[in-house]
């Protein structure tokens, strides 16, 4: 496997993510709009000269908008040249399948598309992956090996609290990113993944976030909604529940329902009211 990790956490690992980087004579980083992937570009910027550092982000239909704003924002931050490219993983039929294999498909179509569309890319292309995505199903990570795309975070040993940590040091925007993933993800496996689908729940999303919620995920299955929300943020969801319902409506996405286990608090089967 191409990115062994030393031991995950332990002290040093900035200075080896920095020697990982320093041995590289040019990187391109695939940017999300995450914290991984910006606090990966601004070790980057911080290692090497900027002007042998590149970001590159991909567009499509499965991208939050405000995601690409975000980094958008960051590459403009820290000063970098930035490449927007459009990926057509909306167009293979195996991804719009939405099988358990889906991340990893659309990882080996990004990745290709954008190394036979930068014909001038010389640099070594390097992605956000760290210690803790060793701890999930994350099949887009066989992709990753499969064109010697390098991890520098998982690399160095580094985990997501000790990205904070460093962020935290350098007093570094990134901490305040909320964790993020595809509109892919909102639609139950197995469900085809439609376009018009996932800009509508996109859209739901970013009317539900003005609302005053950090963090939502619109998820679809067979027709229905159901909101996740941080669990100390339902309460703004139950007091904004008839706007949020009209909202709905008016993107001809019903019914639409409130998981009252909250993101990441999962025990068991989903405990649901109906908006």
């Amino acid at each position: 496997m191409l990115n062994t990790p030393k031991t995950i956490g332990e002290p040093g690992s900035l200075a080896r993510l920095g020697a990982i980087l320093q041995s590289l004579p040019q990187v391109a980083v695939m940017l999300s709009g995450g914290m991984d992937s910006a606090f990966l570009l601004w070790a980057c910027t911080h290692f090497l000269d900027k002007k042998h550092v590149k970001a590159v982000t991909f567009r499509s239909p499965t991208t939050p908008q405000h995601e690409l704003a975000r980094a958008v924002q960051t590459a403009e931050l820290l000063q970098v040249e930035h490449i927007i490219l459009n990926t057509p993983e909306m167009e293979d039929e195996k991804f719009t399948g939405n099988d358990l294999l889906r991340c990893y498909y659309c990882k080996r179509i990004r990745v290709t598309y954008m190394l036979h569309n930068m014909d001038e890319l010389t640099a070594t292309v390097l992605d956000g992956s760290h210690g803790d995505d060793l701890k999930e199903y994350r099949p887009g990570m066989k992709a990753l090996d499969e064109f010697n795309i390098i991890s520098p975070l998982l690399m160095a040993g580094l985990d997501r609290a000790s990205i904070v940590d460093l962020c935290n040091s350098y007093h570094l925007p990134f901490t305040g990113y909320p964790t993020e993933s595809c509109l892919a993800t909102r639609i139950k496996t197995g469900q085809h993944l439609d376009a018009d689908l996932l800009a509508r729940l996109d859209e739901l999303e970013e009317a539900i976030r003005l609302l005053g919620v950090s963090l939502v995920r619109a998820r679809y299955n067979n027709g229905e909604i159901r909101l996740e929300v941080r669990p100390e943020e339902i309460p703004v969801i139950i007091d904004k529940r008839a706007d949020i319902v009209k909202i709905a409506q008016t993107m001809g996405l019903k019914p639409i329902a409130l998981d009252l286990n909250g993101y990441g608090e999962k025990v068991g089967d989903s405990r649901e009211i109906l908006l």
